[in-house]
């Protein structure tokens, strides 16, 4: 099969990574761009692809098809200047409302800025990735005393470091036994636990049927099994 014929087969699989992925702005970005996306991804893996490794071309571009759709994605942390206009704006109007003790909902901003109550909810979202503060900034109480941002975060609802490091030993635990699974074990889990995708989305990944994937998943969960039981005799609880 030539690279024309092979990226056409693999156009459905761009078309279903697209679908499972979340577009925080897609008034900036829609599907039909992150698809673009994802076709570049394919491209590049139909050039890159050695036959000689381990991993079959099906997995090779699932991952290069996700990623550089997810690169897309992240680029959106760099607003376009229009991003930037609509943000001052609604800043800008939010305050007048607010000094005319008027309420600032969705749909008064929507009428406000000419825009519709999707584009504001995209314009939060882009506003809400810019709300990042740094632990170690320095705040003033009330006194004047120098505090850390990290100092006054802490609440009753933070978790107990009991339970943190118990679950740092599971996660260490589990850790390990995926490392003993045979690769293409490992993939599977992944795919399904991590990406999410579907037993039927994982056997066109992998290039079986959906009968042999299940049995797949089956194998791949009783050799964890095994390989955690040595450790849960060590003391790790699980």
């Amino acid at each position: 099969m030539d690279r024309d014929e092979l990226v056409l087969s693999y156009l459905p699989l761009v078309r279903r990574i697209a679908g499972r992925i979340y577009i925080p702005s897609p008034e900036v970005l829609d599907r039909e761009d992150l698809v673009a996306h994802g076709v570049i991804g394919l491209l590049e893996a139909a050039e890159k692809y050695d036959p000689a490794r381990e991993t079959s071309f099906a997995s090779f571009a699932y991952r290069r098809i996700r990623g550089a759709m997810l690169d897309s994605i992240r680029s959106l942390s760099f607003s376009p200047r229009i991003v930037n206009d609509r943000i001052s704006q609604y800043r800008e109007a939010e305050e007048r409302l607010l000094a005319l003790g008027e309420d600032v909902t969705t749909e008064r901003m929507a009428a406000e800025l000419s825009l519709s109550v999707s584009q504001i909810h995209a314009l939060l979202a882009h506003m809400a990735l810019r709300c990042v503060v740094s632990l170690d900034r320095v705040l003033f109480s009330a006194d004047g005393e120098e505090l850390q941002v990290a100092q006054v975060v802490g609440s009753v609802g933070s978790p107990d470091p009991a339970r943190v490091v118990e679950e740092s030993e599971l996660m260490q635990a589990l850790a390990t036994a995926l490392s003993h699974l045979p690769p293409r074990d490992r993939e599977m889990l992944s795919l399904y636990y991590v990406e999410e995708l579907t037993l039927k989305e994982i056997a066109c990944v992998f290039g079986v049927t959906e009968g042999r994937v299940s049995q797949l998943h089956s194998r791949a969960i009783e050799l964890l099994r095994q390989n955690l039981r040595p450790m849960r005799h060590e003391g790790v609880k699980l």
